[in-house]
Parts: structure tokens; C-alpha cells; sequence
């Protein structure tokens, strides 16, 4: 009880500092590109694997810390995937005729990345870099196969059921970036460009030791106002 006093006197010299804490909220939406990085396989038997780009958005506040450091936590929708593509090649009449088959698989995550941002320059326009870690979560998942024969052709679509236990919903990863704020209003508009790795396997499967790790970049614009 003889702490309470100076509890109370902490806590009303400390919520000013809250009080004077500038929060902002925007929203943004942009490309991701993605491909997976895979291991546990020998590179002779390594498919084709190309990029795929989807979507990217989402919402995000941001809590300034310091002058030039703050905290900015996202809530996002974002669609990464792979194509890989195995194929070879025969003459006919001294004519190369390419024949492969291609697998576009698409998976859609509800990600939460946990930013700290740095502001390079104070002013109208101000550069700054960002990074940390992100959480994701696979929600839906479908794979189309196409045939080439010169000409693209549909094979099929199929749905991937992502709550199997041979797939691993949870995501852990990280991303780094940079990107460019200019004043508009009483508000910013921004754009800008990051790397992402994840660091978790997407796949369970105890038999087969193949592991693939989402890996890409993200390109996104935004903007946002003072709370």
C-alpha cells in the first residue's frame, strides 16, 4: 500500500508521453513475386523454378518512436506461388519442337509483418529503410498444369487443401526493405520495395525430405494520415 502513491504518480507523468505519441493508419496494395527455394533434392533433379506474381494488401499503422524510429504492424493478404516446369526438346525436320509441362501453384496467406522503420531525412519527401519479422498463414491453395506442345494447354486446375497434415499453414520469415514517403495533405503517400525469405518448411512430410521455403520481393504503394 505505501507503493501505491508512487504507482499512481509513475503512471500520470507516463501517460502524457502516450498521449503525445503520433499514430497513423493507412492502407496499401501492390505486386508480390514470388518463387520457393527448394532443398533436400539433388540439383540434377531439380525442376525448372521460375517466379509467379500475385497481389499484395492490407492495412497498417504506424507508431512513431523516435524522431526518426517507428513501429509499424501490418495485417495483409497476399498471394505467393511457383511455377516449375520440366521439359526437352526433339528435331522434326531439323525443326527444334519444345514439349514440357509447367505447374502454377497459388497460395493465398493472411500475414502479419512486425516492422521497425527508419527515417533516413527529416522533410516533404523522406527515404527510409524498414525490416523485421512476419507471420503468415495459408488460407487457400490451387495448382494449374498446362502442356506445351509449341501452343500453351490447359490440362487442369486443382485445389490444394492446405489443412492436410502434409502442409504447413504457419509461416515465419522475415523481409527488409526500402522506399520513399512524399507529404500530401495532412497525410503521405509512399512507395516502396522489399525482399522476403521465409524460414519454415511448407511442407510435413516425414517420408519425403523436400523442403520449400517461400521466397520474393514485394512492391507496394500507400498511403496514410495522422490519427
Amino acid at each position: 500500500m505505501k507503493r501505491l502513491p508512487l504507482f499512481l504518480f509513475n503512471v500520470c507523468c507516463t501517460l502524457p508521453l502516450f498521449a503525445q505519441t503520433q499514430i497513423q493508419f493507412g492502407a496499401h496494395a501492390g505486386l508480390h513475386s514470388n518463387k520457393v527455394q527448394i532443398d533436400g533434392i539433388s540439383e540434377s533433379w531439380l525442376p525448372e523454378n521460375r517466379y509467379w506474381t500475385g497481389v499484395n494488401a492490407g492495412i497498417h499503422a504506424e507508431i512513431q518512436l523516435t524522431d526518426q524510429l517507428s513501429f509499424r504492424p501490418e495485417l495483409n493478404y497476399v498471394e505467393k506461388g511457383f511455377r516449375v516446369r520440366e521439359g526437352f526438346e526433339f528435331d522434326l525436320f531439323n525443326i527444334p519442337i519444345p514439349i514440357g509441362a509447367e505447374a502454377i501453384t497459388r497460395i493465398q496467406y493472411v500475414e502479419v509483418p512486425l516492422q521497425l522503420k527508419y527515417t533516413l531525412l527529416d522533410g516533404p519527401v523522406q527515404p527510409y529503410l524498414f525490416g523485421g519479422p512476419h507471420v503468415s498463414y495459408a488460407v487457400d491453395g490451387r495448382i494449374d498444369l498446362r502442356a506445351n506442345l509449341i501452343l500453351d494447354f490447359n490440362i487442369g486446375s486443382f485445389d490444394i487443401d492446405v489443412t492436410n497434415d502434409l502442409y504447413n499453414q504457419f509461416e515465419v520469415g522475415g523481409l527488409a526493405g526500402a522506399g520513399i514517403s512524399v507529404q500530401a495533405g495532412r497525410g503521405n503517400v509512399f512507395i516502396q520495395g522489399s525482399f522476403q525469405h521465409g524460414f519454415t518448411d511448407m511442407l510435413n512430410d516425414p517420408i519425403v525430405d523436400i523442403r520449400l521455403r517461400n521466397k520474393g520481393f514485394n512492391l507496394t504503394a500507400g498511403i496514410q494520415m495522422p490519427f
